[in-house]
């Protein structure tokens, strides 16, 4: 088990290498698209904990919070709703339960690659990138936590 600080370090090192590979071998991100990486990244490294006071759990909240207010503000109130309903679920479950599994590591960066296919209704994989720096993020998390092997 570890840390925020260690799953934000450990992170870093696993999205550091995943840049590289990207950059070496599929094409050169500019500096804006590794920053978005990296925070990306980092959001996923802690997204595992959110299911129980951490860094983690702080961060997404605050994140939540400021985005249903938005909602309410813009009177999609529906929405608004349905996003209050998702958010509340990893507080509901057991402190590594779902949000420590590999299928959720998966599944949960999955609106990244889906998200645009959604919006355009063609096959639009630009997010691949941005969707194996989430994974990895993710991963790490699980493999300092002895979820991995």
């Amino acid at each position: 088990m570890s840390s925020g600080k260690g799953h934000i370090l450990f992170g870093l090192i696993c999205i550091f290498g995943s840049i590289f590979l990207i950059s070496n071998y599929f094409f050169k991100p500019t500096i804006q698209d590794i920053v978005f990486y990296i925070v990306v990244g980092l959001l996923f490294a802690l997204w595992p904990d959110v299911d129980t006071k951490s860094i983690g759990q702080k961060v997404f909240y605050t994140m939540f919070l400021i985005m249903d207010v938005y909602l309410i503000w813009k009177q999609e109130f529906r929405t608004a709703a349905y996003f209050g309903l998702i958010i509340i679920l990893p507080v509901l479950a057991k402190h590594r339960g779902w949000t420590h599994s590999r299928l959720a590591m998966i599944i949960v960066p999955l609106p990244i690659l889906l998200y645009p296919i959604w919006q355009t209704g063609t096959p639009d994989f630009s997010n691949l990138p941005l969707y194996a720096i989430a994974v990895t993020g993710y991963f790490s998390h699980l493999l300092i936590d002895g979820k991995i092997f």
